[in-house]
């Protein structure tokens, strides 16, 4: 996993590939449009709350203990791959999920994601299954609100076919169940301390670690929206605050709200 200070930096250099093309109409409207997309982060706590973890973190990774690109990390992963279990439960799993995390991201983002401004969603979130918060992050922070109904035809091909298939929300469940049973059947009681003393000496796991949280705390956000999409929130439905908190219990709710929320219609 690329590493967010890295991500910020590339980011910054190359976003201007993926800006929108000039805004057309009259100065007054295109004013107007500005500031109102400024809005989605001034007026939105959860979305100034993503861009003060987004900047902080990317501003603090560099003080995180550890290298970049350690011979210890790479050959920590190395040894996971020829035995997992050789590896820590507690990091097994967080970095596992930061490879579910995505695709649940992929899976709420992406119906929203038609004419959006002023960043494209599929380039943020392709980017976040090798750079976690790092590459979605920026989109996640600026991206429009979509919060009415919307039909399945009017989706691209990859959220109409895969996304928003009932078989992919079961390979997301299994994959999650599957996590947790391999963390509650691993762990012993150094596991957490060993954990612990990895993050205290590797960037890898500690940047990995945050990615997590920062991804599994601000999983409502767009959970919350795509449920307003589909009629179980907002003015197109029942505010039910317990199934969303159900929703985002790590990498298990989200993946399992994927596999449960109602279809779009056709």
């Amino acid at each position: 996993m690329m590493p967010l200070s890295v991500v910020a930096a590339l980011l910054g250099a190359s976003c201007s590939a993926f800006a929108p093309k000039p805004l057309r109409g009259t100065p007054r409207r295109n004013a107007k449009r500005q500031s109102l997309q400024m809005n989605v982060i001034t007026d939105r706590p959860a979305r100034a709350a993503l861009a003060a973890a987004y900047v902080g973190f990317a501003g603090a990774i560099a003080t995180f203990p550890g290298e970049f690109n350690n011979p210890a990390d790479i050959q920590l992963i190395q040894d996971a791959l020829n035995d997992p279990t050789s590896m820590n439960p507690v990091f097994f799993f967080v970095f596992n999920s930061l490879g579910l995390i995505p695709a649940v991201n992929a899976a709420v983002l992406l119906p929203g994601a038609k004419d959006q401004r002023p960043l494209p969603a599929a380039p943020f979130v392709a980017s976040s299954f090798f750079a976690g918060y790092g590459g979605v992050g920026p989109y996640m922070i600026l991206r429009e609100p979509r919060f009415g109904p919307i039909k399945r035809s009017e989706l691209g091909f990859f959220p109409r076919v895969v996304t928003e298939s009932k078989l992919f929300g079961a390979g997301l469940v299994a994959g999650a169940v599957g996590l947790y049973g391999g963390l509650l059947t691993q762990l012993s009681g150094g596991a957490l301390s060993d954990y612990i003393d990895l993050a205290a000496s590797s960037k890898l796991v500690s940047v990995s670690s945050v990615d997590f949280l920062i991804l599994s705390l601000f999983a409502f956000e767009p959970i919350k929206e795509d449920m307003s999409r589909r009629g179980w929130w907002g003015c197109y439905g029942e505010n039910n605050v317990g199934r969303l908190a159900a929703f985002c219990f790590p990498v298990l709710g989200p993946a399992a709200y994927v596999l449960l929320r109602p279809a779009l219609k056709d």
